[in-house]
């Protein structure tokens, strides 16, 4: 799947009025420490802390825009290679050179047959395995940090292996907010500088997560489509979340492990849901799993 270089996505500079070089060093300001220690990956720890006050909007796009590349370059550099999940099709032979032939279903049309008829020859070829997919995100007080860095990390590694139009991304805490829509282009720099605009406040409500999330779903058109709950399955806020689960035709939970967590409730989710529970036992672990989920639940 072909892909802008990750270079040209953070060529844009900030509107007019604030440099590039001026951001930068207001920014090594507001981290108190000297321009030339300035780096992304930092910025993007920093931004969903509610004390962080930058204030010019400029800066601000300034400090995402770097932050975003952060983020972006770590999940490129664990995505790798970037390859579209595909599936087998086979097909009777209409034309050369389309598709491999598939001996076994061949030979099997043709024993006992003197004359092989056109219809027995049999060819296999790939085609693009579409899914679409919703990922719902506790972005609550307690994933302040470089927590919430590492999630968009995660969600980056998602937005890398998916058409844009195929993911939607859904966070919550009190309450839930969309960041990104199924049927709706976002590229990933997008999807993640919205993902670290996010300010970490507020309580785990699961329910107003899946919630938000059914209804997401429902605007997919794909037969194909899941939802990816990441909790550690404590609701410090709303109702029951069980009920919830009804609106999707799959959930997958990905529980994050700590002392407080309640795996019954992630097991009882993922169960309504028809899908599966993973596990990771830090959110350092979150991203590189979400990789094995994408190679999973996208195949």
């Amino acid at each position: 799947m072909a892909r802008a270089p990750l270079s040209s996505w953070f060529s844009r500079r900030p509107p007019d009025g604030l440099s590039d070089g001026d951001a930068h060093v207001l920014l090594a300001e507001r981290l108190g420490v000297a321009a030339d220690a300035v780096d992304g990956w930092t910025v993007a720890t920093r931004l969903s802390a509610t004390s962080f006050e930058l204030g010019n909007r400029e800066l601000k796009a300034y400090a995402r825009r770097i932050a975003a590349a952060a983020v972006l370059r770590r999940a490129w550099r664990l995505v790798g290679p970037i390859r579209r999940a595909t599936r087998p099709v086979f097909e009777v032979m209409d034309e050369p050179f389309r598709g491999e032939l598939a001996v076994d279903a061949t030979l099997e049309n043709v024993a006992g047959k003197r004359f092989p008829e056109r219809e027995d020859w049999i060819v296999e070829r790939r085609e693009d395995r579409e899914q679409q997919l919703v990922l719902m995100m506790d972005v609550s007080l307690s994933m302040a940090g470089e927590n919430l860095a590492i999630a968009a990390v995660a969600a980056a590694v998602l937005a890398l292996k998916m058409r844009a139009e195929d993911l939607s991304v859904v966070v919550f805490e009190s309450v839930a907010r969309t960041v990104s829509r199924l049927e709706e282009r976002d590229d990933p720099e997008q999807l993640v500088a919205r993902l670290l605009a996010e300010p970490a406040r507020g309580y785990t409500n699961i329910e107003a997560g899946l919630r938000l999330g059914g209804r997401e779903i429902r605007r997919g058109r794909n037969p194909s489509r899941a939802g990816l709950l990441i909790t550690d399955g404590v609701s410090t806020a709303g109702g029951d979340p069980l009920p919830a689960v009804d609106a999707f035709p799959r959930l997958h939970v990905l529980l994050t492990e700590d002392y407080k967590m309640d795996p019954a409730l992630c097991e009882r989710l993922a169960g309504i849901g028809r899908g599966a529970v993973f596990r990771v036992a830090h959110h350092a672990e979150l991203p590189a799993k979400m990789l094995d989920i994408a190679n999973r639940v996208l195949r």
